[in-house]
């Protein structure tokens, strides 16, 4: 097969300062919804230990707040928790929780939830700072080679949960590679670079990560950050349909200049080994 190289995405200086426009309560619930189910599937397997790693998050999150923030009660904190049991039986942490990630949006916790406005960065960095804490304060707890091990399977299982059986999937991976190279009126500010290498294999070169570029070096921990940004792709690109294997051998997080990826669709093919660094390194779009 002859390859054909596409880039799509243009990354913009003004992304991460950009305004955008969200419903805060829509998407603290989102938050929240991961949390709780998190907490569930974590009590469920260190039960013994749980009540000691809730108290060591209630002491991380009193420590990533601003005084002003510590003792604050949201005005949809009651709303939100209600909805998510287990975050319900610990309402310390809950709310600790809320009025960090209102913290991080940069939102008041005084004002009532609703359409407003945040700053890119901060909305990228909503996603993704709290599971950051509860990965650190659990291999504190627990361990670090067990903490990660769990972690993994939070994620994967959360994912499997929420995806939506009855979803439309694709016929195969070459109609989605023209799907997703498709000129776009408004580029994305992700920075992609396509391409087919053999039946049922479509390879992904991604140069930039904008969760990256908003987390900045928030993350010291470079291992701990892969599992938090990169660790649920695996299971989410199947999406796409259950026969699709996602391999990924070189990430941004883990400081490797791009992010390789390629989608395995095992309705044609079982192989699943992914090309060298030097075949990433010279992929060249041919629309550059």
């Amino acid at each position: 097969m002859t390859m054909k190289v596409v880039r799509t995405g243009k990354y913009r200086q003004d992304t991460m300062e950009r305004l955008v426009e969200i419903n805060s309560l829509e998407q603290l619930h989102n938050r929240f919804k991961r949390m709780d189910y998190f907490l569930g599937f974590i009590q469920a397997r260190i039960s013994g230990v749980f009540p000691q790693y809730v108290d060591n998050l209630i002491t991380k999150y009193q420590n990533l707040l601003h005084n002003e923030r510590k003792d604050a009660i949201p005005v949809d904190l009651d709303d939100i928790v209600s909805e998510n049991p287990h975050m319900k039986e610990c309402p310390e942490l809950a709310r600790l929780v809320l009025n960090y990630i209102l913290q991080i949006l940069q939102l008041p916790t005084e004002d009532p939830l609703g359409e407003t406005k945040v700053v890119n960065r901060a909305y990228f960095q909503s996603w993704s700072h709290h599971n950051y804490s509860n990965l650190v304060v659990l291999t504190e707890t627990i361990g670090r080679k067990e903490a990660i091990a769990l972690y993994k399977r939070f994620v994967t299982h959360y994912s499997m949960e929420k995806r939506d059986p009855n979803r439309v999937t694709v016929d195969n991976l070459e109609d989605l590679f023209t799907k997703r190279t498709e000129p776009k009126a408004t580029p994305s500010d992700w920075e992609i670079v396509h391409t087919m290498i053999g039946d049922g294999k479509y390879a992904l070169r991604n140069d930039n990560c904008v969760f990256l570029t908003a987390i900045g070096d928030d993350f010291p921990d470079t291992e701990l950050k892969y599992h938090v940004c990169c660790y649920g792709d695996y299971e989410n690109f199947k999406v796409h349909h259950d026969s699709i294997i996602l391999t990924m051998e070189h990430t941004i997080a883990q400081g490797d200049p791009y992010c390789s990826r390629v989608l395995h669709d095992t309705r044609v093919d079982w192989d699943l080994r992914h090309p060298p660094k030097s075949f990433w390194d010279s992929l060249e779009p041919e629309n550059d």
